[in-house]
């Protein structure tokens, strides 16, 4: 069991997104009336593994993906007792922290940067910045909740708040003011719950797709035409509607029983990649995919796994399309999908209406987050070779390219 700190009680202001209504259909993400504006007295923490490129490059997009997650479970782990938005953005994560668990929440991020050190010899930058310090700066935090199943629900967000924090976070001068250091003492126990068991996830048709889109509009209102516009946009391009390009679909899928296919849980869950305690999370991990395949092979349920829904229950609670200040889907495509999505995507970029990166694979992963097997485990969904973080590469390429920029990309994932 992790260590709890001691937690204060909670204000009203601190259980402000518990409070809030969700809504249903992914395509409200561009209607203002379902977001809210974040209390002042609310912080951003953010973490990004530095130089992701690179370690993409070299083979490495496991291990951050892997980071970029263990902050999320570290964080939720942290602070038991009250719902917070949160976002995955492939090299890193994005979080939104009320006054009450700051201390708690900054415990957690420590470890994540140590872990990163230890156990993958990377870097994960953190820092937390007070949305007080957004709002005097003109820069709105704004979020809303998404029922992506009956279990979960996944945060969006408007407003440039949280672009704005992270290059905050990011500048080399003023960064140090905002940075975080790594623990003093480990406690890996922080990431119990993180999991990375499935076999990458092929695609069903030709291509798997990691696509942001990133309206350049300066006001509010023409931003959130362009996004209704764009999600018409790619939804028309698809044969079978939106829905018919989610990348998981739980028929298919299959945990692994490869020992080298264990190493990143088993590296998060010990802080370290090699030695007794890695050793003995990579068995138990091992010994649990035998359990769950047998289970979900019979249809059986045992205490809170029910073999017979599980894979199912996985598909729904995925992030596969999410907002987070800018479109971030993965998507499973015929060829043709993906030549009438970019063709699309071409017309509106030669408008100047958006810029957009994208990333063509032939796979996904997805690393876990096992609250309980009831319902409450959400998975984490990116492309195959890079996924978002080269999509965000192309992304600020044709950024840089536009003559006139009308507005700046956030930093989050570009």
């Amino acid at each position: 069991m992790f260590h709890l700190m001691e937690l204060p009680p909670l204000t009203p202001e601190d259980q402000f997104y518990a409070r809030l209504p969700a809504f249903d259909r992914f395509e409200d993400v561009a209607n203002t009336d379902v977001y809210h504006r974040v209390p002042d007295s609310w912080f951003v923490l953010i973490t990004d593994v530095k130089g992701s490129t690179k370690a993409i490059e070299a083979g490495r997009y496991k291990d951050v993906n892997a980071l970029g997650v263990s902050t999320i479970t570290a964080v939720v782990n942290q602070i038991p007792d009250v719902q917070f938005p949160y976002v995955f953005g492939g090299d890193g994560a994005t979080l939104l922290i009320p006054a009450g668990r700051k201390d708690a929440a900054i415990h957690a991020a420590r470890n994540a940067i140590l872990l990163a050190k230890d156990a993958f010899d990377l870097e994960l930058r953190a820092g937390i910045v007070p949305v007080k310090d957004l709002v005097s700066a003109g820069q709105e935090v704004r979020v809303a909740r998404y029922n992506v199943s009956p279990n979960v629900t996944l945060a969006m967000f408007e407003g440039g708040g949280l672009g704005a924090a992270e290059k905050l976070v990011k500048d080399p001068v003023h960064g140090a003011l905002y940075a975080l250091a790594p623990a003093d003492e480990p406690d890996w126990s922080i990431f119990k719950g993180f999991e990375c068991r499935w076999k990458p996830i092929k695609t069903r048709k030709d291509r798997m797709v990691s696509l942001l889109v990133f309206a350049r509009a300066k006001d509010p209102i023409t931003t959130r035409l362009t996004y209704q516009r764009v999600l018409a946009g790619i939804t028309q391009a698809a044969h079978m509607g939106m829905d018919g390009m989610r990348p998981v679909d739980g028929a298919a899928l299959s945990l692994t029983s490869n020992p080298a296919d264990l190493r990143v849980e088993a590296s998060v869950r010990s802080g370290a990649s090699r030695g007794f305690s890695f050793w003995l999370f990579r068995l138990r991990a091992r010994l649990m995919v035998k359990l769950a395949t047998f289970l979900m092979g019979q249809g059986v349920k045992l205490a809170d796994f029910d073999g017979a829904t599980y894979k199912r229950d996985v598909a729904a609670n995925t992030d596969f399309r999410k907002f987070d200040e800018m479109l971030r889907m993965v998507l499973d495509v015929s060829d043709a999908e993906l030549q009438g999505i970019v063709s699309y995507l071409d017309t509106e970029r030669a408008t100047g209406a958006v810029v957009y990166g994208i990333h063509v694979s032939d796979s996904a992963l997805m690393t876990c987050f096992i609250q309980d097997f009831a319902g409450n485990h959400i998975h984490f969904v990116d492309g195959s070779d890079g996924g978002y973080a080269l999509a965000a590469k192309q992304l600020k390429e044709q950024l840089k390219a536009m003559p006139t920029p009308a507005a700046k990309a956030p930093a989050n994932g570009a």
